[in-house]
């Protein structure tokens, strides 16, 4: 059973009536003797007024709750406040949580620059000579691009870990992401390094030394080269592939890169608008190498929009397949790569024209694909090219073009 001593500060007997009828409890020492609105009724008080009289005219103690560190006895504002002192118990009283905070923070601090020193040891950060186009791979040079172009970089030269980019504007799609940054993080020569001011969750840790490894999405990268400030790397490296990409020539070796970067890029949209048109039909499918296949197999006659309609198409009749009943989701599900591919089939021996779908609102272009499809292919929608009606801009090959009729960098 819980105790209340009142300290009645007011000289005036109706309040110090009111202040004894609030803080009054039951014989059972756990539910109040008058209601609020039962008191406030006896001495016609506005909720204001009686407020005012518990918070100003005295005191309400709980001899038999205490602070376990100081041994104060804490004092209740209200009902409901005291109400939350009985079910925390011996709690800390405000001053010695207080305290106790302040002590955390020291310590989590500690703990911080402690992580921060041996992470210094294990990840130094590095001067190097400035990377150029031409010491890149045609994947490095976009995936570096997207990720050192983000304004984020420019106060402290490192990156936003991939993880956190908005939804609307990914870094890369989520079905290649962890590959694509992978492939960077081993590139040769190497071009980024993580940063030890990343989050320290962001590496893994053997008790308090990193063991030298980090994660996939949650670490920040800096770019190596010659500057010792950091946030002065990227705008010459960004500025240089910036200028290769607007006027040419390109590196030799970009030459025969750009259709497989094309060919990901298209592949990992089409697997996302897959899922996304399974899911609105409440169907779901594990893609696997055969899904992969299907698509790819699709994309290289056909445009991305084009594909997309054929997956609208596919996922709408397995649908319909499921409602039909006799089958299950799984096995609807699964059905609808062999429709996808039997109709870019059909479509494709008897010359069909097939419509192209444009991009959907909720399946966004990733930051690399609007670099590599935008900035490096010059192509204004990249939806209603097959891949192989493409080709890089006439500057690509600067003054060897191979090609006149290479001038325009358009598809069909």
């Amino acid at each position: 059973m819980a105790r209340i001593d009142l300290a009645i500060y007011t000289e005036d007997p109706d309040e110090a009536d009111v202040l004894r009828a609030y803080w009054t409890l039951a014989d059972d020492g756990e539910t109040w003797a008058q209601t609020v609105a039962a008191v406030r009724e006896k001495w016609s008080l506005k909720q204001q007024q009686l407020t005012q009289i518990i918070q100003a005219c005295g005191t309400a103690h709980l001899p038999e709750v205490r602070c376990p560190q100081c041994g104060e006895v804490p004092w209740a504002t209200g009902r409901k406040h005291f109400t939350e002192l009985i079910r925390q118990g011996n709690a800390l009283c405000d001053s010695c949580r207080a305290v106790a905070q302040v002590e955390r923070e020291k310590a989590a601090e500690e703990v911080a620059a402690k992580q921060r020193t041996e992470l210094l040891k294990a990840f130094p950060v590095r001067c190097d000579g400035d990377l150029t186009p031409d010491d890149l791979s045609l994947f490095d040079a976009v995936a570096l691009h997207t990720l050192f172009s983000d304004p984020a970089v420019e106060d402290a030269g490192t990156t936003t870990p991939t993880n956190i980019w908005p939804e609307e504007r990914p870094w890369a799609p989520g079905s290649v992401r962890y590959d694509f940054e992978r492939r960077l993080v081993r590139s040769e020569p190497v071009a980024i390094r993580a940063h030890p001011d990343s989050h320290a969750d962001a590496f893994a840790w053997e008790g308090d030394a990193p063991t030298g490894s980090f994660y996939l999405g949650k670490v920040s990268y800096y770019l190596l080269g010659a500057a010792d400030d950091l946030a002065a790397r990227p705008p010459r490296l960004v500025g240089a592939l910036n200028q290769v990409l607007r006027e040419g020539p390109w590196p030799e070796s970009w030459l025969g890169q750009w259709p497989d970067l094309w060919n990901e890029l298209a592949l990992a949209d089409a697997q996302a608008y897959l899922d996304m048109k399974l899911g609105e039909h409440r169907l779901e499918m594990k893609q696997g190498e055969g899904t992969r296949t299907a698509l790819a197999d699709a994309l290289a006659t056909f445009s991305v929009g084009q594909v997309f309609n054929f997956i609208y198409r596919a996922t709408k009749d397995s649908a319909a397949y499921y409602q039909r009943g006799g089958v299950n989701k799984r096995q609807a599900a699964n059905s609808t790569v062999g429709r996808i591919s039997a109709a870019a089939d059909r479509a494709r021996a008897s010359g069909w024209e097939i419509k192209s779908f444009g991009r959907p609102w909720n399946l966004p272009l990733s930051a690399i694909g609007e670099v590599f499809f935008s900035k490096v292919m010059w192509q204004a929608d990249m939806m209603q090219v097959a891949v192989g009606a493409a080709h890089p801009p006439s500057h690509a090959w600067g003054d060897g073009q191979p090609d006149a009729s290479a001038d325009e960098p358009t598809g069909e």
